[in-house]
């Protein structure tokens, strides 16, 4: 029986893989649609239009240099984002591996070896023997060796684009990281000015308080005023000063974390100004949803892997179809005995290989139904960050407007506090109140002040919230 040459088993080969293929792909290798619509507007966004906002350096809205100067800083030495710029070039690298698979391999191989023969005969004697001396033997082989897999259905280059999805995920992995350390320096230096600021009120209450028990003490000695209130007025003032170390801790780490993400250690953590000169900025308007979810970069990874995943799928995919290979070999060697002639030569063999799955006990098929269900995994955590970060932005708008209000209230009444703590004075001044109830009416004010404090570090982490919400500091 005549064996089947390669000129008819090639066009065998090619319509039984061509047949396989078109009974097990069942379905476009599309990504499935995201089931998540895109609001025309943000609900908690003010309707009247704001000012411009360079969402990429927001924290240059506050107009603070020393802040400028901190988040510089931090963005050029931060140990995190040193971190992130190695895994990009690790992906980058990645990239490179996978754009090699296009291409042919050549090698080259090389050999030389020597070696000597000694001949003895114990039977003979060594008069008699012949004279052979000590034979020698040497050789060497060269060759090239170069091997092809020509990407005939596209799978190598599903796995390129893959790689490149990924790679680009990265990528947004770092600007991700980029945009979390502008938002914790600035909220670290933020909240280190509100202690700083929150301290200086304790000791400014405490400073009314010691008055209002010398005053208490003068009104005992007179009969005026019991023990009890001075009693009172101690306990007071110990409860409030009893805040203050706290407060102090909180700011030292603040600024120790500010020196941390700076790259540098903690017993260098920057001074906090007194005063400092930042100004909470107005709420970013004209924003859309559709800006905020191309800008973001935990949206835009999450859409490159769904991007992996589709091109995943479509390698899988042709597993299932036939694979062809070129291989060639070229070399040229010599081998020689001493006291022989030597023999050499060249040569070369090419090949053409193929290569059909035809049994596999499911295999194929399993890896085409897992990487099936990575990718409506990789769809469904894309929907998920784009309802996150919806939430994200409709709360960070409806606190900030919440806290809006709440300064505002709280500024009027921080106003009128001062205005009463001034009338009583005045009245004391002219003899027709009591200084107890002017140092009272003082404290009050300086109680609604520290309330304001408090509201206006709520309204700066929120503004921060709210930038790094709408995709800002990259």
């Amino acid at each position: 029986m005549k064996r089947m040459s390669s000129r008819c088993l090639l066009p065998a080969v090619l319509a039984l893989g061509t047949a396989f293929a078109g009974g097990c792909t069942v379905r476009d290798s599309a990504a499935p649609p995201s089931q998540v619509v895109l609001p025309a507007r943000f609900a908690e966004a003010p309707a009247e239009a704001g000012p411009a906002v360079d969402l990429a350096r927001w924290w240059t809205q506050w107009h603070d240099p020393v802040l400028d100067r901190l988040v510089e800083g931090a963005l050029a030495a931060n140990p995190d984002l040193a971190v992130a710029r190695d895994h990009v070039r690790q992906a980058e690298a990645f990239v490179a591996v996978a754009r090699s698979a296009l291409y042919p391999t050549v090698g080259a191989t090389g050999d030389i070896a020597g070696g000597g023969l000694g001949w003895s005969n114990p039977a003979v004697p060594a008069a008699l023997a012949p004279n052979l001396g000590d034979p020698a033997t040497d050789g060497h082989l060269a060759g090239l060796a170069a091997a092809w897999e020509p990407d005939i259905f596209g799978g190598r280059h599903a796995d390129l684009r893959a790689v490149r999805a990924v790679a680009q995920s990265v990528e947004e992995q770092l600007h991700g990281t980029r945009m979390l350390v502008a938002a914790d320096v600035v909220e670290s230096y933020v909240g280190a000015v509100d202690d700083v600021r929150r301290v200086a009120l304790i000791d400014r209450s405490a400073t009314v308080l010691d008055r209002m028990e010398a005053y208490a003490t003068a009104r005992m000695a007179a009969g005026q005023a019991t023990r009890a209130d001075i009693d009172a007025i101690r306990a007071r003032r110990r409860t409030l000063v009893a805040t203050r170390p706290m407060l102090v801790a909180d700011m030292d780490t603040r600024r120790r974390r500010i020196a941390v993400l700076s790259g540098r250690p903690p017993e260098q953590a920057p001074a906090i100004p007194q005063p400092a000169a930042f100004v909470i900025p107005p709420v970013p308007a004209g924003i859309v949803p559709v800006a905020v979810m191309d800008r973001r970069p935990d949206i835009r990874a999450r859409r490159d892997l769904v991007a992996a995943a589709l091109d995943r799928l479509r390698s899988a995919r042709t597993d299932l179809l036939p694979r062809f290979g070129l291989e060639f070999f070229g070399g040229n060697g010599r081998l020689r005995f001493d006291g022989l002639p030597g023999l050499s030569g060249s040569g070369g063999l090419m090949a053409l290989t193929t290569y059909l799955p035809i049994f596999t006990a499911g295999r194929i098929h399993a890896q085409i139904h897992a990487a099936d269900a990575r990718l409506d995994e990789a769809v469904t955590l894309y929907d998920q960050a784009l309802l996150k970060a919806l939430s994200e932005v409709e709360t960070a708008y409806e606190s900030r407007a919440g806290l809006d209000a709440q300064g505002q209230g709280l500024s009027a009444a921080l106003v009128a506090a001062q205005r009463e703590a001034r009338d009583r004075m005045g009245l004391f001044d002219g003899g027709q109140g009591v200084l107890l109830d002017a140092l009272q009416a003082r404290l009050n004010a300086i109680a609604t002040e520290d309330a304001g404090v408090r509201s206006e570090d709520g309204r700066a982490m929120a503004t921060i919230r709210l930038a790094t919400a709408l995709g800002g500091g990259w």
